[in-house]
């Protein structure tokens, strides 16, 4: 109790707000429960048994005939991607304002801004890439993005 006070009293939101983190990234197992005759469980075998018997009883029981799937020949093989405007309008949308740059020193937020205008030059750029069966060299290298 002492130390959280000495953050109280120093009046450091940081530090404050460390403290409160580091309390929640600490926490464990899961909370008490209660099962269907209104007991509480605080037992983890309790618990787990408790989740077994729910799940159990909304699953499907299994008739132990597999679903039929077409087999593929060697000779069936994808001979082409098409990557539309939409598509590639789609992956900018899902990026995340916030994020660094990448390795060509772009942020996110600049192709958001853009995507409107870049989006068919760049499903252009990728549908040629595909059909020649090239992808560049710096396309196929991770980068490190916990430092500077």
């Amino acid at each position: 109790m002492r130390a959280e006070q000495r953050i109280v009293d120093s009046c450091d939101l940081g530090a404050f707000y460390r403290h409160v983190n580091k309390r929640i990234a600490n926490r464990s197992g899961t909370g008490a429960i209660v099962a269907d005759d209104g007991k509480l469980l605080l037992d983890d075998a309790d618990k787990a048994n408790a989740f077994n018997r729910y799940f159990s009883s909304i699953g499907v029981v299994d008739n132990n005939v597999a679903p039929h799937c077409k087999s593929l020949s060697i000779s069936e093989c994808l001979d082409s991607i098409e990557i539309s405007n939409n598509d590639v309008m789609s992956a900018i949308d899902k990026l995340k304002n916030k994020l660094s740059s990448g390795p060509d020193r772009l942020p996110p937020f600049l192709f958001k801004q853009l995507k409107f205008t870049l989006n068919k030059p760049l499903a252009l750029v990728f549908n040629q890439l595909l059909s020649v069966g090239v992808v560049p060299d710096d396309w196929k290298k991770s980068h490190n993005h916990s430092g500077p």
